[in-house]
């Protein structure tokens, strides 16, 4: 699918739905005042008796997109032409030219996308989603792509060992709390999907040093980690953006302090949390016992001082 044929077509049932959509978004994305968008295109959501699953959307940066406003996880892309603006900013100025990055936990493919634009023609993107629905979403967003780095998509997700797990897709919850874990309370549909460890990715690819790394993935962090050994091997270690939350690590019978601690072992580093509300960063070398986590750069303290330099701006 094009992002020309998902815009309305006025012998669609859902033409006047998806018009009434755009029309919101009309306002939501271009006004410079921030008061009231998020209420308006929640109200005009919920005003509706059924959510498009293919409407065009357009980053802010300009990239294309396919939006499925049912999963929770995209309408700040459709009407605010962004999705986690804080992360974003920084994760940008971290990316560079002719860069190898990998995306665990693709997504519907904000961050690969990214990547792939940041990277240019002569990087690498290597994507990872093992949900098969949203694998589908983000194939035809980095089908969208045109003169960026090449993307490689893998369904399948990234571990400690080759296995083939049960990963649950939870009802009430967005696709982004897809997990191996379950979650008392939420009634979830179940997928089986491969799993293997980067370690053997990277082997079969043989692919030079990686140079970024985002891991987004429920609570199973730690068990890629430990897959991963070949990227502590490099000369030059590579940045890690990693989701590190209290309530999905205990889910796996560990806590964040075991990532960072796995990750210092392995290589001196230095732990950057982000504030997404504020837009700030914080040198951390570890989170108090009660402390719900958080979004981590992770940046080696040699071969790396560029990045330094530039997080430091943000504290």
């Amino acid at each position: 699918m094009t992002a020309e044929n998902a815009r309305p077509d006025p012998s669609s049932e859902h033409f006047f739905r998806d018009a009434f959509l755009k029309a919101v978004r009309l306002y939501t994305y271009n006004t410079p005042i921030a008061k009231g968008k998020y209420r308006l295109f929640q109200t005009s959501l919920g005003l509706l008796k059924e959510k498009p699953t293919a409407i065009y959307a357009r980053s802010k940066d300009g990239r294309r997109f396919i939006a499925d406003l049912t999963t929770g996880m995209e309408e700040m892309l459709f009407f605010l032409g962004e999705y986690e603006p804080a992360i974003s900013m920084i994760a940008r100025r971290l990316i560079r030219n002719a860069d190898i990055c990998l995306d665990v936990g693709a997504n519907f493919g904000w961050y690969t996308t990214m990547m792939a634009v940041l990277a240019g023609s002569d990087g690498e993107v290597h994507s990872f989603e093992p949900v098969p629905k949203t694998f589908a979403q983000l194939k035809r967003n980095t089908e969208l792509l045109s003169g960026a780095a090449r993307v490689s998509i893998n369904n399948l997700a990234l571990g400690d060992r080759d296995d083939v797990l049960t990963i649950n897709l939870f009802e009430g919850l967005t696709s982004g709390h897809a997990s191996f874990a379950t979650y008392e309370g939420h009634s979830s549909a179940s997928f089986e999907c491969e799993m293997t460890t980067l370690d053997r990715y990277l082997s079969s690819k043989m692919a030079d040093e990686v140079s970024f790394v985002k891991v987004d993935i429920e609570g199973a962090e730690m068990m890629f980690l430990r897959g991963a050994e070949r990227l502590f091997a490099q000369e030059n270690k590579p940045i890690f953006l990693m989701e590190m939350a209290l309530a999905q690590t205990e889910r796996f019978g560990y806590s964040p302090n075991d990532l960072i601690a796995f990750i210092a072992e392995r290589g001196p580093y230095i732990f950057y949390r982000i504030d997404e509300v504020q837009r700030r960063l914080s040198v951390i070398e570890g989170f108090a016992p009660d402390d719900i986590g958080a979004n981590v750069f992770c940046v080696p303290q040699t071969g790396a001082e560029w990045a330094g330099a530039i997080l430091a701006e943000y504290l």
